[in-house]
């Protein structure tokens, strides 16, 4: 009977272990924790950086959010250098749960959030609208979801 049981719980433990350390390695901080966000430019950001704290000014001239199959809505938007209204060139693209104003066009901000490289996150269509909005993406550039 102690060998079955053994049997079951050595697998189940190693498989468990190893998920929770992928998630903790993929997300800099423990499943269901958020990483130390830490002081870090837009210029600066790559995806190499987990937890981060981007000061920089948020161009909303492009409305766009994603809505979630829960129903959730979730914003996207470009963050440029501090006092940069005229860059066209997205380094950081921002995932957010909270919207802005809709009389606000540009928008000076902290932003603490995790970065990631953009996969599925960022599509084909959403790169489209931001490109027709005027805007460019630079090699390399990181989405940050924000906490």
């Amino acid at each position: 009977m102690n060998k079955n049981i053994l049997a079951v719980l050595i697998p189940f433990t190693l498989v468990a272990t190893s998920v929770i350390g992928y998630i903790w390695w993929d997300r800099g901080a423990p499943p269901g924790f958020d990483p130390t966000p830490h002081p870090v430019s837009v210029s600066d950001v790559t995806r190499s950086h987990r937890g981060v704290q981007i000061q920089g000014t948020a161009h909303f001239v492009v409305r766009l959010h994603q809505t979630m199959p829960d129903g959730k809505q979730i914003w996207v938007f470009p963050l440029m250098e501090p006092g940069d209204t005229l860059g066209r060139e997205i380094k950081v693209l921002v995932r957010s749960a909270t919207g802005p104003d809709k009389l606000t066009t540009f928008e000076d901000m902290v932003v603490d959030g995790l970065a990631r490289p953009p996969g599925r996150l960022v599509d084909p269509k959403t790169r489209e609208v931001f490109l027709e909005g005027g805007y460019d993406f630079a090699d390399g550039y990181v989405l940050v979801e924000r906490f």
